[in-house]
């Protein structure tokens, strides 16, 4: 009997110790992983030679390309954000409002372009709008015209291509809020005697804008922060936002102090995304977001009636533009046998991939993503778990679980050209005391995916917990069961969807990861993302096609997935 009560008594210190020793060890990593890099960033923005002064930031100025990509970005994503932001609005309005038929496969088909990675949907627009994309080779042999219709290697098509894909962003975080509305609040309106326009006006748009500001915030750091569109649709004409000027200062070996004026420039973009995150925790955290009680009946949906056709039109345009257009161009660009050959029967092939699934580098890149995006999604997984338990139940409110949301928050809140940045200045040489190198290794990249990724893990399991009411668990405790077992057998079963959740969710990014990847990759780990871009910069058009659409086709499967685990309540 005694022994009995000895293992209950070592099994419960065990269950006991166990979160902390999780929760020490993750501050731990997050110091090495984030705190550390961080520190040094700072300090090698303020390094010049071998001493501290102001002279990198005072030469960001001076240097007419770094002052220009910082016009750049303002001139493209300002516009970027206010286009994506309205047009997120109306959709969401349209689905939410009206008597829309079909509203789950609309609702689907939105969202759609928020799974497709921005570089691979940049590169799928140059197959229609580049200088022989199928939109312009077909207006100049129809028209006989010596030049494109459109060009989109400029600043306009910059902003175009993001809004287009940005917009999701707004849409996702304002249809909840639109579709929770209480019934009573706009008919006490209507029963005063106010119009439809004064209802919409003084009651609708003040109660839902907050989460307009918050999807148009969300949006603004997305695309300032955003590398692939750039990259792609900047490189023919040398057009640089910050993003691709910080990875140009980085990988300038000839220019004098190269790392150092890249680590002020990345401090620079690095105020914004932490000013922004700042402004949106404000706005989720305050009361005044809670505008419905979602208990109410829902807002009677407006009839359409003669606008219907047109709201069809518009729906089937967005649709088309953002979605349908760009992957049938990139799925024909796949199969044809060269770019500019008539598209007959005998011109389509799947050659390419084949080819594609040949070359040992490009098998070699998709292994190493889809091992990155596993490890990644498991550790995540994991550590989210109990850094969940722990926030939620043990350390609730305390400044030691503030400090580590924050750290995790960090690097997903900046441009993953900072994190990239970082982790070369923190790890290009061995590490203190214990000596070892990571950089070129295959683990400075699953150190940087779990990095940018972690936020993503643990606010999805967050968020699930804090539904998960204590006295659960204590009804379990009371019965005899130890914190272990009631963990066991009562929380772990009700997290399991999210725990799912977490996983895809982390896996669906970091397999189409780009900037990180562009960074830090060294021979035999290149990335999927990697290979793309390099194959679209060589002009290998075909094969790029081949395997973005490849690289779609998973993400696509992978939300599928979701969804099926989650009953529908995941994904989208």
């Amino acid at each position: 009997m005694a022994t009995i009560e000895r293992t209950r008594k070592d099994s419960f210190d065990f269950a006991t110790m166990a979160p902390h020793l999780v929760w020490w060890g993750t501050i731990f990593l997050l110091c090495v992983t984030v705190f550390y890099p961080s520190v040094v960033l700072v300090a090698n923005s303020f390094r010049t030679g071998d001493h501290f002064s102001l002279a990198n930031f005072v030469q960001l100025f001076q240097t007419p390309r770094i002052y220009t990509s910082m016009i750049n970005s303002f001139k493209v994503v300002i516009p970027a954000t206010l286009l994506g932001t309205a047009l997120g609005v109306v959709l969401a309005w349209i689905v939410a409002r009206t008597n829309l038929p079909g509203k789950r496969i609309w609702q689907m088909f939105l969202a759609t372009p928020y799974l497709i990675p921005p570089f691979v949907g940049a590169i799928s627009w140059t197959y229609l709008l580049g200088p022989i994309g199928l939109v312009n080779k077909w207006y100049m042999e129809l028209f006989n015209r010596p030049d494109p219709l459109i060009d989109i290697y400029t600043i306009g098509g910059m902003i175009f291509v993001m809004a287009i894909y940005g917009y999701t962003i707004p849409y996702i975080v304002v249809l909840p809020a639109i579709q929770k509305i209480d019934a009573a609040v706009e008919e006490a309106g209507t029963i005063s005697g106010a119009s439809k326009l004064r209802i919409m006006k003084d009651i609708t748009l003040p109660l839902i804008a907050p989460a307009i500001l918050g999807g148009m915030l969300l949006l603004f750091m997305n695309l300032l922060a955003d590398f692939g569109i750039p990259a792609v649709l900047g490189a023919p004409k040398r057009i640089t936002l910050m993003t691709t000027q910080i990875y140009q200062l980085i990988v300038n070996f000839d220019m004098p102090n190269h790392l150092q004026i890249a680590a002020a420039n990345s401090m620079l973009l690095a105020v914004f995304g932490l000013i922004g995150l700042q402004i949106y925790q404000k706005i989720i955290k305050s009361g005044k977001y809670a505008v419905v009680s979602g208990k109410g009946p829902s807002v009677e949906p407006i009839k359409l009636g003669k606008w219907s056709v047109p709201v069809y039109l518009f729906l089937m345009v967005v649709v088309l533009v953002t979605t349908v257009a760009p992957i049938a161009a990139a799925i024909f660009t796949s199969l044809i046998k060269a770019v500019g050959v008539p598209a007959t029967l005998e011109n389509l092939t799947l050659r390419n991939y084949r080819i594609v699934f040949d070359i040992d580098s490009i098998k070699r890149a998709m292994i190493n993503s889809v091992s990155l995006s596993a490890a990644a999604g498991l550790l995540i997984t994991f550590l989210g778990l109990i850094l969940a338990y722990m926030i939620v139940r043990v350390r609730t409110g305390t400044v030691g679980s503030r400090i580590v949301e924050s750290l995790i928050a960090i690097p997903y809140a900046v441009p993953g050209t900072i994190v990239g940045l970082a982790m070369i200045l923190a790890f290009a040489s061995p590490l203190p005391v214990i000596g070892i190198n990571l950089y070129g290794t295959y683990w400075i990249l699953l150190i940087a995916y779990l990095s940018r990724f972690m936020n993503i893990g643990l606010q999805t399991i967050t968020g699930a917990m804090t539904q998960i009411h204590p006295s659960l668990e204590e009804a379990c405790r009371i019965s005899g069961a130890t914190q272990m077992q009631a963990f066991k057998h009562v929380v772990f079963p009700l997290l399991r969807p999210s725990i799912y959740a977490a996983f895809f969710l982390v896996i669906m990014p970091a397999l189409g990861e780009i900037t990180l990847s562009s960074l830090l990759w060294s021979v035999n780990h290149e990335t999927i993302g990697v290979v793309v871009l390099s194959l679209q910069e060589e002009g290998k058009v075909t094969l790029t096609a081949s395997l973005a659409v490849v690289l779609m086709l998973s993400v696509f499967t992978i939300n599928l997935v979701l969804r099926t685990i989650t009953k529908g309540k995941l994904g989208l």
